[in-house]
């Protein structure tokens, strides 16, 4: 395999560790529902640790811009490995927070390092291809944590698929090691202050940032609530519910594998005007269906549309910014969109609570998804015309 391929995989490997690693917590939270007697806001609190992620990470990708090292994934994957060791010994509530707050510190390395770093090593046609293949095997990760976590919560304990993801992220930093020994750090050209200020980047990117916390907010909120409402309202067991949004994810991986020829035929901007308006759509349909034979095609349909849009942002990012911002061009990206989804996850925990539904988060989703769209066509006129 040669050195671009072999680094491509193994930063796609962490995406997986990293991503799949968040997903088996929320994959098992209708079991810690009934565990440590949890509220949906207690719920929407553990998605609002999302904040020490987007304020993390901005650090992270301003200090990548300035002094890049290969091993800040190791770093971030050990951190992951590290809380999930952790995870388990937690009782109640708290115990499980600080963890978690353990784990969102870690899961800040990944994107702005890992996105930037492809970016800058993969130009030109192949660069659609190579976000697209990251995203993939990222999705990948969360598929295998949703469709097995809730199983095995439910056979072998809760505790048990948080150590298979913290072994995970163990490999992965060993792979890392390995693997990427003989990578020399990019070299990024100098620049002066004012030209990779935070206002400066956020000057270029800054628009859209309601479409970017609507994205965020469509994907977790789905991911918290969409079990819950099944397993609460529709007495749907914590597997089966985990196992369907599972298949709601794995046509996400497909679609984005894809995104390269889709970008090529219909444009990122276009890609992301369907996608949007899809998904608000579908993730509006959510509360009313209780059945295998009709959540299942809204879902399949959902995944396909809202899962391309996250390689059409990054490349969009990629086109409106310089190389020498990309870290912080995506840490801002990522802070947009772990930020906007804390905020409405809790929001809508907060919501789901006073009405003791938590189908109630997905009208709130909608609402933003719509609004997001405005602002899409927008900077799609000035960014990308195809």
């Amino acid at each position: 395999m040669s050195s671009d391929k072999r680094l491509l995989w193994v930063i796609s490997y962490h995406h997986a560790c990293n991503d799949g690693a968040l997903m088996a917590l929320v994959a098992i939270l209708p079991i810690l529902v009934q565990e440590m007697d949890l509220s949906y806001s207690e719920i929407g609190l553990l998605g609002f640790g999302l904040l020490i992620t987007v304020i993390i990470q901005l650090v992270v990708g301003k200090a990548a811009d300035r002094i890049f090292s290969k091993y800040l994934l190791e770093l971030g994957a050990g951190l992951m490995a590290l809380s999930f060791i952790l995870i388990p010994l937690a009782s109640n509530f708290l115990g499980l927070f600080v963890a978690v707050i353990s784990m969102r510190v870690g899961a800040s390395f990944y994107h702005p390092i890992g996105i930037s770093w492809i970016t800058k090593r993969y130009e030109g046609s192949y660069l659609d291809t190579a976000l697209g293949i990251q995203s993939g095997v990222g999705n990948l990760g969360v598929i295998l944590a949703f469709a097995s976590s809730g199983f095995l919560g439910e056979i072998y304990g809760w505790r048990t698929p948080c150590i298979i993801w913290a072994v995970l992220n163990i490999i992965a930093i060993i792979a890392g090691i390995i693997l990427m020994r003989n990578e020399e750090p990019l070299k990024t050209k100098s620049v002066s202050k004012i030209e990779t200020s935070f206002k400066d980047t956020f000057t270029r990117i800054g628009i859209m940032a309601i479409p970017i916390a609507a994205g965020g907010a469509l994907y977790q909120v789905t991911s918290y609530f969409g079990p819950l409402n099944l397993t609460e309202l529709h007495g749907w067991s914590v597997g089966d519910a985990d196992l369907v949004f599972a298949i709601w994810i794995g046509i996400g991986t497909v679609s984005s594998y894809y995104f390269g020829r889709l970008s090529n035929r219909f444009g990122r901007g276009r890609l992301l005007i369907y996608g949007y308006a899809v998904s608000s759509i579908c993730v509006l349909m959510l509360p009313f269906l209780s059945s295998w034979i009709t959540i299942t095609p809204v879902l399949v349909l959902f995944g396909a549309m809202l899962f391309v849009t996250y390689p059409a942002l990054f490349s969009l990012i990629s086109k409106a910014t310089r190389q020498e911002e990309r870290g912080t061009a995506f840490g801002l990206l990522f802070g947009f969109q772990l930020g906007g989804g804390a905020v409405v996850v809790y929001l809508c925990g907060i919501v789901s609570d006073h009405f003791n539904d938590p189908s109630y988060s997905f009208f709130i989703v909608f609402i933003l998804g719509l609004a997001s769209i405005g602002a899409l066509s927008t900077w799609m006129r000035g960014v990308d015309k195809s």
